[in-house]
């Protein structure tokens, strides 16, 4: 930086860089670590890393006494406002950002902050605006796109928030939240390819998310990739085993190789963890007639049926007819079985 520029930054500012710099040579665990022994070399923790309420109402005493002595130190509107946030006290927050903006109207942490707090009003309009401008101040703030996308997001303006998403990727590579926020856009356009390439990038960074997993094998189930639909399943199920959903999708999957064992398995499994999900019995019943088990099948759809599932409109997802059935897979139904299935 000119010197002319240093001169006008704010202690906070200077503590920012100076974080992300350990961020970058320590990552995450080692940052916090250096905090810790700062706490115990220090005797106290640093004062913008708040933990609990009880440290957020002391914040506040010391920054209100410290502004009435001297109410031109931004960085104490900044510190207390950041309290206030931390205790649902937004009204408050916005009111210390907004004094901060005064004196120093070209402050992009501060508009950003007070984005937060509007964020958590649900006042996402004011949020934006504050995001934009603090963007506007600093073109590289990487979390004010985020943050900006994400209430994109709730406003239905996804073209928005995947450029939003892109500017986060483009200045933090490895923002593992913002490949998965883009990614989940991506599959609902329909743009699978790029959303798989998103999820990826989220499980390199987070090999031990589940649901990241669970993600990206229903966008290959989707695409009829049904062995790394699988492969995907099968890691998520080992990272959680109790996700009953990835136990359908893949129960499913195997469905779709022909491989109904497999997919009887996952069914079984479900209804181990949730007896009450109805649609699995008729799932379950339509695997059955796969391999001629006939009163398996007929018991699985007479009890989903009297749960009020559809089992004709579950049949008929897969297939056109009793007919089309048989056919498909040479195999004649009972006729109790197939007035059970036929469409009136």
């Amino acid at each position: 930086m000119p010197q002319s520029e240093i001169r006008r930054t704010t202690d906070i500012e200077i503590s920012e860089i100076g974080n992300q710099v350990l961020m970058n040579k320590l990552g995450a665990a080692g940052f916090i670590g250096f905090i810790r022994i700062c706490q115990e070399l220090n005797g106290g923790y640093p004062c913008d890393l708040i933990e609990n309420r009880a440290e957020a109402e002391e914040n506040i005493k010391l920054y209100t006494a410290s502004l009435t002595f001297n109410p031109k130190i931004v960085e104490n509107y900044i510190r207390r406002g950041n309290a206030y946030s931390y205790i649902g006290e937004h009204d408050k927050a916005i009111a210390d950002y907004s004094e901060a903006i005064k004196l120093k109207p070209n402050y992009a942490k501060a508009y950003y902050n007070r984005g937060n707090a509007y964020r958590d009003k649900v006042d996402f309009d004011k949020a934006v605006l504050d995001y934009t401008k603090a963007i506007d101040l600093n073109p590289n703030y990487a979390e004010a796109y985020y943050n900006r996308g994400k209430l994109y997001v709730e406003g239905d303006e996804y073209d928005k928030a995947i450029a939003d998403f892109g500017m986060t990727i483009e200045l933090e590579p490895k923002h593992t939240d913002a490949y998965g926020y883009r990614g989940i856009l991506y599959r609902d356009k329909g743009e699978h390819d790029k959303a798989i390439d998103d999820f990826s990038m989220e499980i390199k960074f987070r090999p031990d998310d589940a649901e990241t997993y669970y993600e990206r094998g229903k966008i290959y189930g989707t695409k009829g990739e049904y062995d790394k639909a699988i492969d995907d399943f099968s890691k998520a199920l080992k990272l959680h085993p109790e996700f009953t959903e990835v136990y359908v999708k893949r129960g499913l999957a195997y469905f779709r190789m022909s491989r109904f064992e497999c997919a009887l398995q996952d069914y079984d499994k479900v209804l181990e963890l949730k007896p009450k999900f109805t649609e699995v019995y008729a799932a379950r019943g339509i695997i059955w007639l796969h391999i001629k088990e006939w009163e398996n099948a007929k018991l699985d759809l007479t009890f989903a049926r009297n749960l009020k599932v559809d089992v004709i409109a579950e049949f008929h997802k897969i297939y056109e007819s009793v007919e089309d059935f048989e056919q498909r897979n040479d195999i004649q139904l009972p006729e109790d079985i197939a007035a059970m299935l036929r469409r009136q």
